[in-house]
């Protein structure tokens, strides 16, 4: 049981970047579908935040069971204060904005990959800065609501995919 935790906390990051690849910035009518439901509806992005914080959660389990420190108690505080929509909804909008904060995100969480016992803060902060790349930015949401492209759905969709990433 142990060594299969193991196994998914070692393939976790892969799993992450593997998906992160296939999907950054592709044609596929599924992105598409995604974007235009990410940007225009409240309790898509709702989803998008439980989803991944499911994945912190279980990733925090699997942390605990297989080395209990402090540092997954610390994850598991982090993950609790993502829990509010709020919060999370913040965090990943000032990492998709700020290019400059979401790679000192990612470089911290390389610094704690680095550290045995600092493994579940990596799995938070990793997973975060991989989740904020695929939530719309604030331009994205503004476009939503203007007036000229309510009348050709066609456009706005393309001008959300031009600019979402």
């Amino acid at each position: 049981m142990i060594q299969t935790i193991q196994l998914i906390k070692f393939l976790y990051p892969f799993i992450l970047l593997a998906v992160f690849f296939c999907l950054y910035k592709k044609e596929y009518s599924i992105m598409k579908r995604f974007c235009w439901r990410m940007t225009m509806t409240f309790s898509a992005r709702k989803l998008f935040i439980i989803v991944v914080l499911s994945s912190l959660i279980f990733m925090n389990w699997c942390c605990y069971m297989t080395d209990p420190n402090w540092a997954v108690a610390f994850a598991a505080f982090m993950t609790c204060c993502l829990l509010f929509n709020r919060m999370a909804d913040r965090v990943l909008h000032r990492l998709h904005e700020r290019k400059r904060f979401w790679a000192l995100t990612l470089m911290l969480a390389l610094v704690c990959y680095s550290i045995p016992y600092m493994n579940s803060i990596f799995h938070v902060l990793y997973t975060l800065g991989v989740a904020s790349v695929f939530y719309p930015s604030e331009k994205v949401l503004r476009m939503k609501d203007d007036t000229d492209s309510i009348d050709n759905p066609l456009d706005l969709l393309q001008k959300i995919l031009k600019n979402y990433f």
